[in-house]
């Protein structure tokens, strides 16, 4: 199979005991359908602790975006299946973590280290809504009021 993003070979390999192709080019990921779902339920609890002080270490000053930057809306990827073009998607609207999505749902391509700063996010935000929890319920419920007037 060729890489969505930089049309070089993938090998099988896995992502927390998730079967994945990675690319040996760009270090990107294709993901089939329902193998994000797979890493994105197993993935925070199964994390090394050294890719966890990796992703968290800034070698910047400057504050971290969590938009898609101009080369990730812009990176033209292909779907290995269909070869149609997969549209870029910020999961979670505001984690900053490019996902390729292809249209025909034939699966997910992730940049190099994307996956990991993916289950990084979620994990952060379930520790977070676990100790908040009241507080967040009691704004979904004033949002969701307000969504329907």
């Amino acid at each position: 199979m060729f890489c969505s993003g930089c049309g070089g070979a993938t090998s099988p390999g896995r992502y927390c005991s998730v079967p994945v192709d990675v690319c040996d080019g760009c270090g990107g990921t294709w993901l089939e359908e329902g193998r994000l779902k797979w890493i994105i339920e197993i993935g925070p609890k199964s994390l090394p602790a050294d890719r966890v002080k990796k992703l968290t270490s800034y070698s910047r000053p400057v504050s971290p975006s969590y938009r898609l930057g101009e080369d990730e809306t812009r990176r033209i990827v292909k779907c290995p299946y269909c070869i149609g073009i997969m549209r870029p998607v910020n999961y979670s609207a505001n984690s900053g973590v490019a996902i390729y999505k292809c249209i025909n749902d034939h699966g997910v391509w992730v940049p190099k280290d994307g996956i990991d700063r993916l289950v990084l996010f979620i994990d952060t935000w379930d520790r977070l809504l676990r100790e908040h929890g009241p507080y967040y319920t009691h704004l979904a419920q004033i949002e969701r009021k307000r969504f329907l007037r």
